[in-house]
């Protein structure tokens, strides 16, 4: 085993563990989210749009539940949305179908156009959303606009889009005529679509939403409608000028509270929510979270790093595992194991990588990160904070990020798991040190301050062709006296 310079130490394990317990006392408690309702419940559209700071669960909080389902918009009522987000395109025999793309093969499986398929058919498949939220995630049928009118009636305001295009006189009328007020209603469309005179002229509120290709057009295509949308690819510039014609910005997709608050600070006041429980809630104020991997569900407010069905990484509920894949970098945000508070806390995680190539395979665990932002270690975007750092040769490292340079707070080698085989990682930040045991072999870094838990990211820096798993992460902060 090799010590660090500038600071660090290596310490024995019987050191280790003596410190690791005089420091921490702990306590259990349930991480579990409780549904909840806003307040105060916006009562219309224009209500919801003349507020500071306003939420839309976006396809009904498409991170959590089964996009544009029943279930979905239900879900996303129960944990607070004031307004909910509802696409829909119109089948064969002129059913109006909750559904954002217009082919079924994403979600269904079928390779076959909603408009050329009759609601007799439609009503027979489901959506499959396991890729995304996990392989237990409920397979939900699709939904009728109908339906879901009936269903939602006085309990949200909605923002609903003709996704094609074709339909607005239609779908506008088919409004009117539910039991939904139309006071309720905000018709959403491209600011470079047709439908919003119409909509207006019914009694509904209007969003024109604006997409990179059409950024260009902000100031001319504004006087349109009531308020604008943003796509959240929009440089601050981009947003400053959609902010600047008084009109009430929303953006979408808002999928971390870090966005959420960007967002807010360059003046837009509503945000689309694809992960509405937790953005729009805070770290939980209690002693001890874990993983939730044995659900066979992603939990609210993890997410990788990159926002697309591919980069979700593979969960074993029976084996209670998360894979990060073999093909690229990547990071994944454990947002649902962020807590409040500081001082004293444990970490603890189970590493293996089930097959070992002849390759440096190189993976870890982020952790002390100020906001949930993406960990990309090594890169000009990477966030504040500190990482343990794995590698399948046999070196164990601790790194504090900062700045575009990571700093080396300490090394030791240590005896890497031989393929399938599990390493047992705890780092424990103890009155200003820090703490780190893998395998048998320990090493401390002296921070002169103690350094909050925060924000948690599972890493696989060099996958070298060949993923890695993490099982029974948990984390526990010293209880208070």
């Amino acid at each position: 085993m090799e010590t660090g310079t500038a600071g660090p130490l290596a310490v024995s394990r019987r050191t280790f563990l003596g410190l690791a317990a005089g420091a921490l006392l702990l306590a259990g408690c349930s991480g579990e989210l409780v549904a909840k309702r806003a307040s105060p419940k916006a009562v219309s559209a224009a209500d919801l749009l003349g507020q500071d700071l306003f939420y839309i669960a976006h396809r009904g909080s498409g991170d959590n539940w089964t996009e544009h389902t029943l279930y979905a918009y239900r879900q996303a009522l129960a944990h607070g949305a004031q307004a909910i987000e509802i696409s829909v395109h119109r089948s064969k025999d002129g059913q109006f179908i909750c559904h954002h793309d217009a082919s079924l093969e994403r979600l269904c499986g079928v390779p076959r156009l909603i408009s050329e398929t009759a609601w007799d058919e439609l009503q027979a498949l489901r959506n499959n959303a396991r890729q995304w939220l996990g392989p237990n995630a409920a397979l939900e049928p699709l939904a009728r606009l109908e339906t879901v009118l009936e269903a939602l009636a006085d309990q949200a305001v909605l923002f609903i889009e003709d996704k094609s295009g074709q339909h607005a006189a239609e779908l506008i009328e088919m409004i009117a005529a539910s039991p939904v007020p139309i006071e309720s209603t905000v018709w959403k469309q491209p600011a470079t679509g047709t439908g919003a005179e119409l909509a207006s002229a019914a009694g509904m509120k209007t969003w024109g939403y604006f997409a990179p290709e059409n950024f260009g057009g902000i100031e001319q295509l504004a006087g349109g409608f009531d308020a604008l949308g943003i796509h959240d690819s929009a440089d601050p510039g981009t947003i400053e000028r959609a902010v600047a014609t008084g009109l009430p910005v929303i953006c979408w997709e808002v999928h971390r509270r870090s966005q959420r608050d960007w967002l807010a600070r360059q003046g837009v006041r509503g945000m689309m929510c694809s992960n509405l429980p937790y953005v729009t809630s805070s770290p939980q104020a209690v002693p001890t979270v874990a993983d939730g991997f044995t659900s066979g569900l992603r939990a609210v407010g993890d997410l990788p790093d990159a926002i697309t069905w591919k980069a979700q990484p593979q969960i074993s509920a029976a084996e209670g595992i998360l894979t990060l894949g073999d093909s690229r970098k990547a990071s994944y945000a454990l947002g649902s194991m962020a807590l409040a508070g500081a001082g004293n806390w444990r970490l603890k995680a189970q590493i293996r990588w089930p097959q070992r190539g002849s390759g440096n395979q190189i993976a870890g665990l982020a952790f002390g990160l100020p906001t949930d932002e993406p960990y990309r270690a090594f890169e000009e975007s990477q966030a504040d904070g500190f990482h343990l750092q794995l590698e399948s040769h046999g070196e164990v490292s601790l790194w504090r990020a900062g700045g575009k340079t990571p700093h080396k707070l300490g090394r030791a080698m240590w005896n890497a798991p031989s393929g399938g085989e599990w390493a047992q990682i705890e780092l424990v930040m103890a009155d200003g040190r820090i703490l780190a045991e893998c395998g048998g072999e320990a090493l401390a870094a002296e921070l002169g301050e103690s350094v909050a838990p925060g924000y948690l990211n599972l890493l696989n820096l060099i996958p070298a062709g060949y993923g890695v798993d993490f099982r029974k992460v948990s984390l526990e902060l010293e209880a208070s006296e």
